[in-house]
């Protein structure tokens, strides 16, 4: 993960703005960088205290580790919150058959599994890793099961509506 000059100056004790510009001039562009120079690399860039190398290593390290176990944490979340959209279709799915039976037979049923197909093929490019991001694609997923949470009660054309919105709500986040 790329960060900016002003992240280790905000993020690191010693690292004033000049030595942040330098430093990510030099091409430490991330904190993971920062360790893997080690201490002879971080002595080449003009400006840095020799004294405070190994405590800038050692905050590097900490921050490297902590962002490594946080987007773990994130994806971990991520899954989560999409099997539980998952799950609430089949719920609905199963519910919204069981209730319009009769209708389903003919043309609404078809268009019905078309919306269940969209939204089930929208979840999974989720799933494969959106471009935009696991934050985006977390915030679109609980908008997509607030969208779909009451819908076993509703009529069926307001279940149709509220799939394609939840629908849509997912595309955003790819």
């Amino acid at each position: 993960m790329s960060q900016t000059p002003e992240d280790f100056q905000q993020q690191l004790k010693g690292i004033g703005r000049i030595l942040a510009k330098r430093l990510f001039d030099a091409g430490f562009d991330s904190y993971a960088k920062l360790v893997q120079a080690g201490e002879e690399g971080l002595k080449k860039v003009r400006g840095i205290p020799p004294r405070s190398v190994a405590s800038i290593l050692a905050q590097a390290g900490e921050l490297a580790a902590g962002a490594h176990t946080d987007r773990q944490e994130r994806e971990e979340s991520l899954q989560r919150r999409l099997c539980e959209v998952k799950e609430q279709l089949q719920t609905l799915a199963l519910t919204t058959r069981g209730r319009f039976q009769d209708e389903l037979a003919g043309k609404s049923g078809k268009k019905l599994s078309c919306d269940l197909v969209r939204i089930e093929d929208a979840l999974e490019r989720v799933h494969d890793g959106g471009k935009k991001g696991a934050k985006r694609a977390g915030k679109a997923l609980a908008k997509a099961q607030k969208r779909v949470a009451g819908l076993e009660e509703a009529s069926l054309k307001r279940v149709r509506k509220g799939l394609k919105r939840a629908r849509k709500a997912v595309l955003k986040a790819l």
